[in-house]
């Protein structure tokens, strides 16, 4: 037991360094090899834009419709969406609920005081299915437009059955885009 105990007294210094230098070094030790990773990042742009942007519908009867399409005694004024963003979008519309059309207001049939604003978005020159707005921004009218590719919108216009107001309405429309998802 005495040799053990000299022996442990002469050499602890070398056995405590033995035990606890891998403790102390290890943290120290760097890897040799190193890679890099590529990233890359586009900000999602959701834009539109429509040309021409105006329609005249002109002066008409009550309970009278006229439509943007090609068809015989139409204005032949589609307007075009063109997807300005980065990203496919979809398209939804709401007609105006501005002043300026009082005592007017829109529905989805004609009626005293009430008017009708309409679009279509297939076959609109030559059998067109028209889904009435509202003024609120509803289902999408078009959808997946890719980016920098354009789609083609057709208006229709239905003037109250009976009015007390002659003057010229600004029956606007807007359009908005939404990211398609």
């Amino acid at each position: 037991m005495c040799k053990i105990k000299k022996f442990l007294n002469k050499y602890s210094l070398i056995i405590a360094l033995a035990v606890l230098s891998p403790i102390i070094i290890a943290p120290f030790v760097y890897a040799l090899d190193e890679q890099s990773v590529a990233a890359t990042v586009t900000v999602t742009n959701v834009s539109l834009t429509v040309s021409d942007g105006t329609i005249a519908y002109g002066t008409l009867s009550t309970s009278t419709t006229k439509d943007t399409t090609t068809a015989s005694l139409q204005l032949d004024d589609s307007q075009t969406v063109t997807n300005n963003g980065n990203v496919a979008i979809d398209v939804k519309v709401k007609a105006t609920a501005d002043a300026n059309v009082s005592p007017w207001s829109i529905g989805a049939s004609v009626d005293s005081e009430v008017y009708t604003h309409k679009t279509c978005v297939t076959t609109c020159d030559s059998s067109p299915s028209w889904t009435a707005m509202t003024t609120s921004y509803g289902s999408a009218i078009l959808s997946n437009i890719v980016a920098e590719d354009t789609a083609d919108v057709d208006f229709q216009i239905g003037t109250p059955s009976s009015t007390a107001s002659f003057t010229e309405k600004s029956v606007n429309v807007y359009l908005m885009a939404i990211e398609h998802t």
